[in-house]
């Protein structure tokens, strides 16, 4: 076991080497990542301020919320950048997943370890420097139990982004193509769950919440942190079910990226 995770290792830590090699590139890279957030967050702060709350939310519990989706789609994207669908799908298109199928390594890990996007870093950063600012302005006495709060959304978020990724790649080696709709849960599910979910009707609520959980990986925890109580049918108490849902949902797209593999026949190329 601790063989093939040296090779892991060696292979990032080479595709680290080789970004870095450009270090100019890859710190305007870095921070045009961290700026997205910046401008993310800044028109949130102009749209909730315009309005004065957001389903009872001030704009800088709104920001939080906001910077603990942002960190943990920072932190799924650092290391599952290559699962998105489009990348997958060069990979089947040119026949070089072919070629990792014969190594004697996960293909899974393989995939994962070839290339190390480092400029999400910033995004993970920047999230994380919201979080602390947002916090700071909605005034949050920081406890260890609130930053565990904080620490289990971060986490959460990302293993469910990272299983929507790799559900996808799964897809993808039957259909080759990839699909925009794997955006619209990664990037859109993240972005409607960054909002106070009392402001969405039941389906909707019940979609973001039980189905793909980012609002109870972001939106639950985050009423900890906040101290405060959520609308009904969603106390702050479910921040303990965060984690078993996001590991279950991991394991989901786990079987999904076997099922996609075994169906998979190669490009022909």
């Amino acid at each position: 076991m601790a063989e093939p995770a040296r090779v892991y290792l060696h292979l990032a830590a080479a595709a680290v080497r080789a970004t870095a090699r450009r270090p100019a590139y890859l710190a305007m890279r870095t921070l045009a990542a961290a700026l997205i957030v910046v401008f993310e967050v800044a028109g949130v702060v102009l749209l909730v301020d315009r309005f004065g709350t957001i389903g009872g939310w001030r704009p800088a519990e709104v920001v939080l919320l906001f910077g603990l989706a942002f960190a943990g789609q920072g932190l799924a994207l650092l290391f599952g950048d290559t699962l998105e669908a489009d990348k997958v799908s060069q990979l089947v298109r040119r026949g070089t997943f072919d070629q990792v199928l014969t190594r004697p390594v996960s293909p899974l890990g393989w995939v994962l370890a070839s290339y190390v996007d480092t400029r999400f870093l910033g995004r993970l950063l920047a999230g994380a420097g919201t979080v602390v600012w947002a916090a700071n302005r909605a005034g949050v006495a920081w406890t260890p139990g609130r930053a565990g709060l904080a620490a289990l959304a971060v986490v959460c978020a990302a293993t469910i982004v990272f299983a929507v990724l790799l559900a996808a790649a799964g897809f993808t080696f039957v259909t080759v193509q990839g699909s925009e709709a794997v955006n619209v849960l990664v990037y859109g599910g993240q972005y409607l769950a960054s909002y106070p979910m009392q402001i969405y009707g039941p389906p909707l609520r019940f979609l973001f919440v039980w189905l793909v959980p980012f609002g109870l990986a972001i939106y639950v925890p985050a009423l900890g942190v906040l101290g405060r109580q959520g609308p009904p049918g969603l106390p702050a108490w479910l921040a303990w079910l965060a984690a078993p849902a996001a590991g279950a949902f991991l394991a989901a797209g786990g079987l999904a990226w076997r099922a996609g593999i075994r169906h998979y026949v190669g490009t022909g190329s």
